[in-house]
């Protein structure tokens, strides 16, 4: 199994910090003083530490570990379960594995959410007697050796480790060996925590609406999403410049509404900031009436500078002369230097007797689901699918 393009350190990344924290303390990984991207370096090159033996890890790959992949198939191999495909498909494997342990200790509300949160299938009442049996027989392997060994330290039979002095230099080594394998106990919860992370980062949609003053940003949020922002309370931010709203009856939909790239972003709170640098897809508008200048042209750049899906739209299309509609169109594209796939025109609240309904609209909420489905996230909780 190859490591994916979707590596740990990127995964955790696209998290917020906050979120982090309960992977961190699994990890030992003191979060004091780091920033987000700090904090998902340390947490993944522990977990791919923890991943081998300590003695592998320094010659191998000079203390860091091997690959997450790679660990994720050595543990799957370790429990005894079928050699996976892909890195989701392998903590998958391990979060059902953990939950047929766990099952019988549950309750019946934390089996629900558990089947409904991640997708499982029914997990029997009483784990297989397969996987119990390799269970006991997992703890007594680890068990036995050491039970010997403090009997032979401490016990009565202590006096039969004279004859065995000359073999202390190989009982060292193969006691490093046995104290620096890879433990699973301490893995596997890091392993867990990363499966639960990577479902949060792929159902969390952050959208962002940007564009300058009267370009219609609240008409677009009104007519793409169906909720007025002017009656929902926005949660973290500063609420003049920057307002970052959930959606109504949605678990992980966010609005990111801003009226530019500039100085306010850098004016918002942390938390607004965690989630302003998760955004997913921009919605980039341009009043039809005031066409690209020098403001437009540099907020739609930095837009682009995130890496992130870019749409460019012209709002207010309507306002325009039919005849002056093509050519007004044609010189925004240039300007933007925008693909065609990625710029649209519209009127998210058109003169009524030009419309009873918003122009464009399909093709705009196509796009943010179509480069969502392409990012591998979950688009089901868009209002309109």
């Amino acid at each position: 199994m190859a490591e994916s393009a979707d590596t740990l350190p990127e995964l955790l990344r696209r998290c917020h910090r906050d979120e982090l924290l309960p992977l961190a303390e699994s990890l030992s990984v003191n979060p004091h003083g780091l920033g987000l991207s700090a904090l998902a370096n340390n947490c993944a090159l522990s977990l791919r530490r923890r991943g081998a033996h300590v003695l592998m890890n320094q010659l191998r790959r000079g203390g860091d570990g091997p690959p997450y992949a790679e660990t994720l198939v050595k543990l799957c191999a370790r429990q005894k379960l079928p050699a996976p495909t892909d890195i989701a498909a392998a903590e998958r494997s391990l979060l059902q594995w953990w939950a047929v342990r766990a099952w019988g200790r549950m309750s019946d509300d934390q089996r629900v959410r558990l089947t409904e949160a991640l997708g499982l299938t029914v997990l029997p009442a009483v784990p297989p007697e397969d996987v119990t049996t390799l269970t006991v027989r997992g703890r007594l392997g680890e068990l036995v050796p050491w039970r010997v060994g403090v009997a032979m330290l401490f016990g009565p039979a202590k006096l039969l480790l004279i004859p065995l002095l000359p073999l202390w230099p190989l009982l060292v080594v193969v006691g490093f060996i046995f104290l620096g394998r890879p433990r699973d106990e301490n893995l596997l919860p890091a392993v867990l925590e990363v499966a639960r992370l990577r479902q949060v980062v792929r159902h969390r949609v952050t959208v962002g609406v940007v564009g300058s003053p009267s370009c219609g940003k609240d008409a677009a949020i009104r007519a793409i999403f169906g909720v007025d922002s002017g009656n929902i309370d926005p949660i973290a931010g500063s609420t003049k410049t920057v307002a970052i709203t959930r959606l109504p009856d949605a678990t992980a939909l966010y609005v990111v509404n801003t009226p530019g790239m500039g100085d306010v972003i850098a004016s918002v709170t942390e938390e607004a900031r965690q989630v302003f640098d998760h955004i997913d897809v921009y919605l980039y508008l341009i009043n039809a009436q005031g066409g690209v200048q020098e403001r437009e042209l540099s907020d739609w750049q930095k837009c682009q500078a995130t890496g992130r899906p870019v749409a460019a739209i012209v709002n207010k299309i309507d306002t325009l002369l039919p005849a002056d509609r093509q050519r007004y169109l044609d010189d925004a594209r240039s300007k933007l230097s925008a693909p065609e796939e990625d710029f649209f025109a519209g009127a998210f609240d058109p003169l009524p007797q030009l419309s009873e309904e918003p122009i464009g609209l399909e093709a705009v909420r196509g796009w943010i689901a179509d480069r969502l489905v392409g990012l591998g996230k979950d688009p089901a909780e868009l209002p309109w699918t």
